[in-house]
């Protein structure tokens, strides 16, 4: 969802040469990634099979940024989200048993599995992000699992300037203090679209506290309602009048109890300020060839597959990576 009515006017998203982030590291914000790419996949499979198109997405996109000496970190959410939505660790649960009977099975015409993970959007969304789980491990690329949102981790690995930007649709990591936001990566033609906390700041006139401020006021993951009436532009206005969003509430007429639920919402965005990057590793690992082309196979024909593992092996060679020899994993 990110922020309600914070368009492409509010936030001044701006292309950009590639070599803004290249060579360098990005974080991407994978349920997020997935959510929006994926979302137009409606319906029922034409040929009972299990849907494995977050596979392909996946590749492209790691292809794409290792060709251009930029290392992917991949961070998904950690156990049940719980600040955007209602936790379903259930739910969660069944994903990662069907993907494990599917890893087992290797089967991708598995009627059971395809038939519920086409059913359930949601559903299909955590089996991908446990597939792409593994399949990142295997390649040998940094994938985390965060504490809590995925966004909130990335945003302080840029806050360490250990990335160099968050790769995300909308504008959470900015409010946990991720200096550079990606939204879009067009490596090919050597562009980025990106914005940076200090832009948004200036085009609203606002500083950072002002922003968190401003997202709770329109309504967000954390408050979904908001202060009715009110968008970014005005909330701006009334923010640079008031001071604050506690001065803003109170000079509407909310009362105290009211006030509390929109300042405890307003304190997720303050969580970013204690979490821990220590001990993360943020490396391209040699890649597990055996396994890589194994796991591929079942998702395409056995001669695409080969090809897909050799560049991925050719570009893990290229990369930079002097740990170790290819030679010596293999």
């Amino acid at each position: 969802m990110g922020v309600k009515n914070w368009t492409d006017e509010i936030i001044p998203w701006k292309w950009k040469d590639s070599s803004v982030i290249s060579p360098g590291t990005i974080a991407i914000d994978v349920p997020n990634y997935l959510t929006r790419r994926l979302a137009v996949i409606r319906g029922k499979s034409q040929s009972g099979r299990i849907p494995l198109m977050h596979v392909p997405l996946f590749i492209n996109l790691i292809k794409a940024t290792l060709s251009s000496n930029i290392l992917p970190v991949f961070i998904f959410d950690g156990p049940p989200e719980s600040r955007k939505r209602s936790p379903n660790p259930e739910l969660i649960r069944h994903a990662t048993d069907l993907f494990k009977i599917f890893q087992n099975e290797a089967d991708p015409y598995n009627e059971m599995i395809s038939s519920q993970l086409w059913k359930s959007p949601a559903l299909r969304m955590y089996f991908a992000a446990e597939h792409l789980r593994e399949l990142g491990r295997i390649i040998g690329l940094p994938s985390i699992t965060a504490p809590t949102e995925s966004e909130m981790l990335g945003a302080v690995l840029c806050r360490e300037q250990l990335v160099d930007s968050v790769v995300s649709n909308d504008a959470d990591a900015l409010l946990f203090g991720s200096p550079h936001v990606t939204k879009q990566l067009q490596l090919s033609s050597k562009r980025i679209l990106c914005v940076t906390l200090r832009d948004l700041e200036v085009h609203l006139q606002l500083d950072f506290e002002g922003l968190k401020d401003l997202a709770i006021i329109c309504g967000c993951d954390f408050h979904r309602d908001g202060v009715k009436g009110i968008g970014p532009r005005r909330g701006a206005a009334l923010l640079q009048k008031h001071g604050s969003l506690e001065e803003l509430l109170k000079a509407r007429g909310y009362s105290s109890l009211e006030r509390l639920d929109f300042l405890r919402a307003r304190e997720v965005f303050d969580e970013a300020l204690y979490l821990s990057t220590s001990g993360l590793q943020l490396k391209l690992n040699p890649p597990l060839v055996p396994k890589i082309l194994r796991a591929l196979e079942i998702v395409m024909s056995n001669e695409y597959a080969e090809d897909i593992t050799l560049k991925l092996t050719s570009l893990w060679r290229h990369f930079g990576n002097h740990q170790t020899s290819l030679e010596q994993w293999l």
